[in-house]
C-alpha cells in the first residue's frame, strides 16, 4: 500500500475507532475497584462490606440553632422532606428507632416463647418468677396506658408477659446514648439506597440534601446549619479529586510533551500528525481496557496520560535520525525498527510485570499499556512516514551532549571507581530501608474534611464500620449459632469496659438451636401454677383475663430465619448478614472499643474474629510489595532473556542493563539514608523506570545508524518527554501519582 493510501486510511479510521470508543466507554471512579483486589476471601470481604455495608451508605447530619427559633419542628419538617427524597432508604432522629422497627418488633410477639432470652438458662428464674407476678401485671397496665399503649395491645394480645420485648430492651438506651444532650442541635442519621462508592448517585443526593434544607432554613430566617458526615461524603469528595487529577494529569503532560516537541523540532506540522498518532494509540488502549474489563477505571486514564512521554519516543527516534541523516523517514523507520520493537517490548514487559503484582487497577494499566505501546510502534513503523512524507525536520540539538560523551571517553576509568564506590555504598545502606507499614499514608490528603467529620461525629456514639466482629460458617444456622455465643462473649466484656457498646442480630434472628431451647425453659416454667397466679395477677391490676390471661405453649412454629430477612428487618440487617458461595458472614458493629483486649476476649469460639479494614488493607499492602519485588526481580530476568536473544553478547546484555540497575540500586539506597518509607508504589515506579531506562540502553548498544552522536541525541529527547510526562503525575492529589512521579522520574534520571 502506498504512503499516501495509508494516510488516507488513517483518516477515515481515526473518527470512526474515536465515535466507537466514546458511544461504548463507561468510566468508572470506584476507588474500591481500584485498590482492592478479589483474590482471597477476607479481600472480597472488604469489598462487599465497602460497596454494600448499611455504616458504608449511612449519612449522619446534625442540624444546628444559629437564632432564637426552635430547633425542634424545624427538625421533624426537615425528616419529612429528607425521606421524600430519591435514594434515600430512610431517616430518623439518632435518639429514636426508625419508625418502621416499631411494627418490625411487633411481628415478634407470636414467637414470644422461643426468642425471649439469649441466655435462658440464666434468665428464667427472673422472668418467671411466680411471687414479681403482681408487679408484672401493674407494669403492664400502666404501660398500656402510656404513649405506646397502642402498640403495646398488639403486642400483649399474643404475648401478654411481653417476654419478646426482653430481648429488644436494652435497644432503647442505645438510640438514646446516639447523640449528645445539646439542646441547640439536633442529630439525624440517613440510610441511603445507592452503593456507597456510587459517587455520583450520592453526588446527586448531597445535593438534594443541602437543596432541601436550604429551602427550609430560608423559610424560617437561615437560623440554622447543617454538617454532613460519612463514608458517601468522603467517597464524593475523592471522586471529585481525581477527575481532577485526571484532568490535570492529562493537561500538563501533553502540553510538557508538546513544549518538548517544538523546541526540539520547531514544526506545528509534524506535532500535528505526531500527537494524531498518540491520541489514535490512546483510544485504542482505552477501548482495548473497555472489551476487557467492561470499564474503564478513571485513574487508568491518569497513569495511561503519562505513557504519552513513552509512545511518543517511537516518533521521537525515527525524526530525530531522519532530521540529522537527511534521510527518508521509510528508510530510518526500517534501520531503526529493531531497537524500537525491543525497546517497545521491554517497556511491555515492565508493565506487564505491574499488572501481575495483584493490584487490581494496575492490571487496567498494564492492558492499556500493552495496546497503546503496541499502536504507538506499529503507526510509527507504517503510518509514520506517510503523515510526515515532504516534510523538512529541524535537527534536534541539546546543548552539552557532545562534551558530556567527550568526558566520559576521557575519564572512563574515573568513573568506573566511582560507580563502583557508589554502589558499594548503596548495599551497606540497603539493611536502613524502612517500609510503609500503614497504607493510610497512601489515602488522599483530606484534612479539611476529616475535621468536618470529626465534629459532626462528636455529635454521636461511635460506630466504627472499619471495624467489626466477624462470624463466618458454611451455613446462616450455623453461622447465627457462632453469633450468639460471640454476642454472650460481648456482654462480659461489655461489662468489663473492654467494648461500649455493640450492635448484634439477637433478637433479630434466632438459631433453631437457641429458639428450642427457650421453647423448652418457657414450656417447664409455665404450667398450670403459673398460669394460675399469672389470671389472679391480672385481675388485680384490673386487667382482662380473657384477653391477657391466655398463655398458650411453644408450639412447633418457629421464627423463620429466611421469612425475618425477607421482610423490613431485612432492611434492618442490611449489609452485615453476606451470603455467597463462600458460606455466610455475619458482622456484629461496635461502639468505642480496645481491639487488642477485644480480640483476645473472643479467642477460642469457633468462626469468631476480630476484623479491622484498616489491618486487612495493610496486609494487602505488604502483599502487593512483596508480589511488586518479586516482579521486579521477574521483569528484569525476562528483559534481560528478550535482549539475550537479540544481541547474542553477554555483555551488551549487562551493558544494557547496568544502567537501570545501577540507578534502582541508588535510589533505594537514598531512600534508606533519607528515610523513606518505601511502599509498593515506590518498588512499582522503579519497575516502570527500569523498563524504560533498559529501552535506552538499547538503542546506545545497538547504535544501528553508526552515529553515537545522533543515538544520544533521541536518548536524551526521550528522556525529556518522559520525564515531562510522568513529572506531571506529581501534581495529582491522590499520593498514588506523586509517589509514581518521584519514583519514574528519579529512575530515569539516574538511569
Amino acid at each position: 500500500m502506498s504512503l499516501l493510501a495509508r494516510k488516507r486510511w488513517f483518516l477515515v479510521l481515526f473518527p470512526l475507532l474515536l465515535a466507537l470508543t466514546v458511544w461504548q466507554i463507561r468510566i468508572e471512579s470506584d476507588l474500591n475497584a481500584f485498590f482492592t483486589s478479589n483474590d482471597d476471601e477476607d479481600t472480597r470481604l472488604l469489598s462487599q462490606m465497602l460497596q454494600s455495608g448499611e455504616l458504608s451508605r449511612r449519612y449522619l447530619l446534625v442540624l444546628e440553632k444559629q437564632g432564637a427559633t426552635e430547633i425542634g419542628p424545624v427538625n421533624a419538617e426537615l425528616v419529612k422532606r429528607l425521606a421524600k427524597l430519591d435514594g434515600v432508604e430512610r431517616v430518623w432522629p439518632a435518639d429514636q428507632s426508625p419508625l418502621n422497627w416499631v411494627d418490625a418488633v411487633a411481628s415478634y410477639a407470636p414467637f414470644h416463647a422461643r426468642v425471649f432470652s439469649l441466655n435462658p438458662e440464666e434468665d428464667c428464674a427472673e422472668l418467671f418468677e411466680l411471687q414479681g407476678l403482681n408487679k408484672r401485671a401493674e407494669a403492664l397496665k400502666q404501660a398500656l396506658l402510656s404513649p405506646q399503649g397502642a402498640f403495646l395491645k398488639a403486642v400483649a394480645k399474643q404475648d401478654p408477659l411481653l417476654l419478646s420485648l426482653n430481648g429488644f430492651k436494652g435497644m432503647q438506651t442505645q438510640f438514646q446514648q446516639q447523640v449528645s444532650a445539646n439542646p441547640d442541635t439536633a442529630a439525624l442519621i440517613l440510610q441511603s439506597r445507592p452503593p456507597a462508592l456510587d459517587s455520583a448517585a450520592h453526588q446527586a443526593l448531597q445535593s438534594a440534601i443541602r437543596s432541601a434544607f436550604d429551602s427550609l432554613n430560608a423559610e424560617n430566617g437561615f437560623a440554622f446549619r447543617l454538617s454532613m458526615a460519612g463514608v458517601p461524603v468522603v467517597g464524593v469528595a475523592a471522586h471529585a479529586e481525581i477527575n481532577r487529577d485526571v484532568t490535570l494529569v492529562s493537561t500538563v503532560s501533553s502540553l510538557a510533551v508538546v513544549l518538548v516537541f517544538l523546541v526540539l523540532f520547531r514544526s506545528f506540522a509534524a506535532l500535528h500528525w505526531v500527537m494524531m498518532i498518540q491520541a489514535a494509540a490512546f483510544v485504542v488502549g482505552t477501548l482495548a481496557v473497555m472489551l476487557i474489563f467492561k470499564y474503564v477505571h478513571s485513574l487508568t486514564l491518569a497513569l495511561g496520560a503519562s505513557l504519552i512521554g513513552i509512545c511518543v519516543d517511537y516518533p521521537f527516534h525515527v525524526m530525530v535520525h531522519g532530521a540529522k541523516h537527511r534521510a527518508p523517514l521509510q528508510s530510518v523507520v526500517r534501520l531503526l525498527w529493531p531497537s524500537l520493537y525491543m525497546g517497545g517490548l521491554t517497556t511491555v514487559i515492565g508493565y506487564l510485570a505491574l499488572g501481575a503484582t495483584g493490584f487490581p487497577g494496575f492490571e487496567q494499566i498494564a492492558v492499556f499499556a500493552l495496546f497503546r505501546i503496541a499502536a504507538s510502534l506499529g503507526l510509527t513503523r507504517w503510518l509514520l512516514p506517510a503523515l510526515l512524507i515532504g516534510r523538512k525536520l529541524r535537527v534536534a540539538h541539546l546543548p552539552g551532549i557532545a562534551a558530556w560523551m567527550n568526558f566520559c571517553a576521557r575519564r572512563r576509568g574515573a568513573i568506573w571507581f566511582l560507580l563502583g564506590l557508589a554502589a558499594l555504598v548503596s548495599v551497606l545502606l540497603l539493611p536502613r530501608l524502612r517500609w510503609m507499614d500503614d497504607m493510610q499514608q497512601l489515602a488522599m490528603n483530606m484534612d479539611l474534611l476529616k475535621q468536618q467529620d470529626a465534629a459532626v461525629r462528636s455529635h454521636f456514639a461511635s460506630i466504627e464500620p472499619g471495624r467489626f466482629v466477624l462470624i463466618q460458617a458454611d451455613d446462616l444456622e450455623t453461622a447465627l449459632q457462632r453469633s450468639e455465643a460471640a454476642e454472650r462473649r460481648l456482654q462480659i466484656l461489655k461489662r468489663q469496659g473492654t467494648a461500649a457498646e455493640y450492635y448484634g442480630f439477637f433478637p433479630w434472628l434466632v438459631s433453631e438451636s437457641l429458639q428450642n431451647r427457650n421453647a423448652g425453659i418457657y414450656d417447664e416454667a409455665v404450667g398450670e401454677p403459673f398460669r394460675g397466679a399469672w389470671r389472679n395477677a391480672l385481675n388485680q391490676a384490673g386487667l382482662s383475663v380473657d384477653k391477657l390471661g391466655n398463655l398458650a405453649s411453644a408450639g412447633e412454629k418457629t421464627l423463620e430465619t429466611d421469612s425475618v430477612l425477607k421482610s423490613e428487618v431485612g432492611q434492618i440487617l442490611a449489609g452485615r448478614v453476606l451470603q455467597g458461595q463462600q458460606g455466610v458472614a455475619l458482622v456484629i458493629w461496635l461502639g468505642q472499643h480496645d481491639p487488642a483486649q477485644l480480640s483476645e476476649g473472643l479467642q477460642g469460639l469457633t468462626g469468631v474474629r476480630y476484623f479491622s479494614q484498616k489491618d486487612q488493607l495493610n496486609r494487602m499492602a505488604e502483599q502487593y510489595r512483596d508480589s511488586s519485588l518479586e516482579m521486579l526481580g521477574i521483569g528484569v530476568l525476562i528483559m534481560a532473556l528478550f535482549i539475550a536473544r537479540q544481541q547474542r553478547n553477554p555483555r551488551n546484555v549487562l551493558l544494557t542493563l547496568f544502567p537501570s540497575l545501577t540507578a534502582t540500586l541508588f535510589i533505594f539506597a537514598g531512600w534508606a539514608l533519607t528515610g523513606e518509607a518505601v511502599s509498593f508504589l515506590h518498588v512499582i515506579g522503579l519497575l516502570l523506570a527500569i523498563s524504560l531506562c533498559v529501552d535506552y540502553g538499547i538503542f546506545f548498544i545497538e547504535n544501528r545508524a553508526e552515529d553515537a552522536d545522533v543515538t544520544y541525541h533521541a536518548v536524551a529527547s526521550s528522556t525529556l518527554t518522559t520525564l515531562a510526562s510522568f513529572g506531571a503525575l506529581g501534581f495529582g492529589k491522590t499520593p498514588t501519582l506523586p509517589i509514581l512521579a518521584w519514583s519514574v522520574s528519579l529512575g530515569v534520571i539516574i538511569g
